[in-house]
């Protein structure tokens, strides 16, 4: 029999096909992102844990209480809902399993016996010649007052019309305008100078490396930016960026600091391996998921504050990863400032028990 309700009828078959279709998306991406060395396509797939996860607990939840709600389904029916369900919770326990340590209380060690002023450390990409609001990056600044401020994809434009800025003043010591990079401090820098992780030397794959003091003990600051591995080459870029960071290790001293666009996710084979062999941690830990790109609402190119909207369609690329004796204090990101990218601010102090001083050699 013809029903009036069947544009509704239809139009709740078609939401259920594409829910449907989403969640056995998530799961099939879930599984190549446990294969994420297979190749580029499949590194690719490791960058959306948190998107995976929301989907499959919103499923698991619905499909949950779908089943719960049938007094008295059949048997066959029932086993397929218990497989579902089993299937579902097995991929949500995946990806719940890659996100929630960095929700988990950390161990921090006592600091209150710390002598000297922490660092504050800001990370911007003011992405390039797309971005004109210098004024809201010089506002961000005023207002976090950082110690220190490493930019990326900065510009001769953006060059001089920071400079031309008061705020920057305050920054006496620096490395700017070389490399699409720079690096403002208001601590001395010591060998500041600007190299290449890789065979490539174009102006976005350089690093700047500098030394700092921080409480009494030689910090190694690296700013990087390696290439997004938009296509297989740029991600064999970045892998070379990340093995010679691994390689340099040891003489890059106790204390190290790498900060900047990484073009990467803590969930990458890349990262992983990163933070494996160097003895390196995410800053994020004890902090929860701060995703930084991209501050582009998808398909209609609406720039938009950070919200929980828009962050559900954000991934953390821009880091700040630290050694063992280095202490994170605190750590967010930072208002919209015209970029693609949010700021990201880390507070670090030394924590107890170090050696004294010593003459350093090297970097």
């Amino acid at each position: 029999m013809f029903s009036i309700f069947w544009p509704l009828n239809l139009a709740k078959g078609l939401l259920g096909f594409v829910l449907n279709g989403l969640v056995f998306l998530s799961c099939l991406l879930t599984a190549m992102a446990l294969m994420g060395d297979k190749g580029w396509v499949w590194s690719l797939t490791t960058h959306f844990r948190v998107q995976y996860l929301c989907v499959q607990a919103l499923a698991f939840l619905f499909a949950s209480v779908s089943y719960w709600q049938k007094s008295k389904p059949d048997g066959p029916r029932k086993i397929d809902q218990w497989v579902s369900l089993i299937v579902l919770g097995t991929f949500l326990g995946i990806n719940l399993s890659a996100v929630l340590p960095y929700y988990l209380r950390q161990p921090r060690p006592d600091l209150s016996q710390t002598s000297g002023r922490p660092l504050k450390l800001m990370h911007i990409n003011v992405f390039g010649n797309v971005n004109s609001n210098t004024e809201a990056v010089i506002k961000t600044i005023q207002t976090e007052q950082p110690d220190m401020i490493d930019f990326v994809e900065y510009t001769e434009r953006w060059l001089q019309q920071l400079e031309r800025s008061s705020t920057l003043k305050q920054y006496p010591y620096r490395l700017s305008g070389r490399g699409n990079m720079a690096l403002y401090s208001k601590r001395p820098l010591i060998n500041a100078r600007l190299v290449y992780a890789g065979r490539q030397t174009v102006a976005n794959q350089a690093n700047i490396i500098a030394k700092i003091w921080l409480n009494g003990q030689p910090v190694t600051i690296l700013v990087a930016h390696p290439a997004s591995p938009i296509r297989p080459s740029h991600l064999t870029w970045l892998q070379e960026s990340f093995g010679t960071w691994i390689k340099e290790r040891p003489r890059l001293g106790k204390n190290l600091v790498v900060v900047g666009d990484l073009n990467t996710t803590p969930w990458s084979v890349e990262f992983k391996t990163l933070i494996e062999k160097t003895g390196l941690r995410d800053s994020q830990l004890d902090f929860g998921i701060q995703p930084s790109w991209p501050m582009l609402l998808p398909l209609i190119g609406i720039r938009a504050e950070s919200n929980w909207l828009t962050q559900l369609m954000q991934i953390p690329i821009d880091h700040v990863l630290v050694s063992e004796r280095l202490v994170v204090t605190d750590r967010h990101t930072g208002p919209f400032v015209g970029s693609d990218h949010l700021p990201v601010v880390v507070t670090l102090a030394v924590g107890p028990g170090q050696s004294p001083p010593q003459k350093t050699h090297g970097l």
